[in-house]
Order: C-alpha cells, then structure tokens, then sequence
C-alpha cells in the first residue's frame, strides 16, 4: 500500500499540516537572512521532547487561531454596522437635497407653463397664417392639375392616331403577304404541272424504245430461222 493513502486520511492528515498556515493569493516572498531562519522544533526535534508538550502546545495554538478569527469577524461585523449607519445618514440628507431640488423644479415648472401658454398663442396666430398660406398653395396646385390634364388628354388624342396609323400600316403588310403567298402557291403549281408532262414525256420514250427492241429481237429471231 502506498504511505501517501494512509498519510491523506482527514484523521491523520491534521497532524502533518502547520496549524498557523494561512492561504494566500498573493506571492510569498520568503527572507532569506540568517536570523530570520528557525528551526521547526515540533517536527526535526520532537522525538527529543514528550509528546504531551508537543499536543499541549499544539492545542493552544489553536485554540488562538480560533479565537483571532473569531474577534476578526467580529472587527468586521462592526465595521459594517458603522459603513450602514454613515450611509443612512448620508440618505437623509440627500432625501432633503431632494425635497428642495423638487421645490425648486415645481417652481420652474410653473414658470415653463406661463412660457407655454403664450408659445401656444404665438403658435396659433403662425399657425392660422400657415392655413392662410396652404389654402393659396392648394388653389395653385389645382390650377397646376388642371393644366396637367389637359395636356395628359391632348397626348392620349395623339397616342390614338399613332396606333390607328400603325393598325393600317399592318393590314397592308398583311395583304401584301397574302398575295406574296398566292404568287408562291401559283408558281408551285406550274412547277408541278410541268414535273407530270416530263415523266409523261418519259415514259412515252421508254415505251418507243422497248418497241424498238422488240422489233430488233424478232429480226435476229428471224434470221437465225433462216439462214
């Protein structure tokens, strides 16, 4: 078994630590000066003594440790009543630098009102006149609209035109290319009629020719008869 596993137990552990060891975040700095070295009796010499010294001494330094902490929690629990009881005063006092910032701000507000009220009757006189202004405004815009109208109008008439003149335009191209298509047909048709005299034409030769041969053979035929 490991030493380590037997030294770790919570029970036996408390005899291996320095009661006076205070965890610290900060970095120690140790000094190194000759005096200032000692000799750790309790653990390089404590074969040399009784060990009921040792645990007497040793229970005594805790019983310190513990009761300086408990008088630090206490300088601190105090050190927070005295912090609470400064800022309650400091409260009341603002509490009354705030009623008279209100009484002063009441006042000011009275005074904001007054100012109000004659804005609002300079406001209604601009405003009345801007009304007077925007209703000028309107009639010209009117007249404006009207005008705008009728020049809208003048260019739809001129649209109309334009589109009826390109309807005819295209009804001519139409029966353009209907006659174009009429000639094509037309031609198409005595091109056709001129292929059929051909093949007519050419059959009459052939028939010619297989008469010729015809003759021819019964010739030979005959002559080969009679020699």
């Amino acid at each position: 078994m490991s030493l380590w596993s037997w030294v770790n137990q919570p029970e036996e552990l408390k005899n291996f630590q320095n009661p006076l060891f205070e965890a610290n975040s900060l970095v120690i700095w140790p000094s190194v000066a000759p005096q200032s070295l000692q000799l750790w009796e309790g653990i390089f010499l404590r074969w040399n003594r009784p060990s009921r010294y040792l645990d007497e001494a040793e229970e005594e330094m805790k019983r310190i440790i513990d009761y300086n902490r408990f008088l630090q929690d206490k300088v601190n629990s105090m050190k927070k009543q005295i912090t609470q009881t400064e800022t309650e005063g400091k409260v009341d006092e603002v509490d009354e630098v705030d009623k008279v910032d209100e009484m002063d701000k009441v006042d000011e507000m009275d005074k904001v009102d007054e100012v109000d009220k004659v804005d609002k009757v300079d406001e209604v006189d601009k405003v009345d006149e801007v009304d007077k202004v925007d209703k000028v405004d309107e009639v010209d815009k009117v007249d404006k609209v009207d005008e705008v109208d009728k020049v809208d109008e003048v260019d739809k008439v001129d649209e109309m035109d334009k589109v009826d003149e390109v309807d005819k335009v295209d009804e001519v191209d139409k029966v353009d290319k209907v006659d174009e298509v009429d000639k094509v047909d037309e031609v198409d048709k005595v091109d056709e009629v001129d292929k059929v005299d051909k093949v007519k034409k050419v059959d009459e030769v052939d028939e010619v020719d297989k008469v010729d041969e015809m003759d021819k053979v019964d010739e030979v035929d005959e002559v080969q008869e009679n020699p």
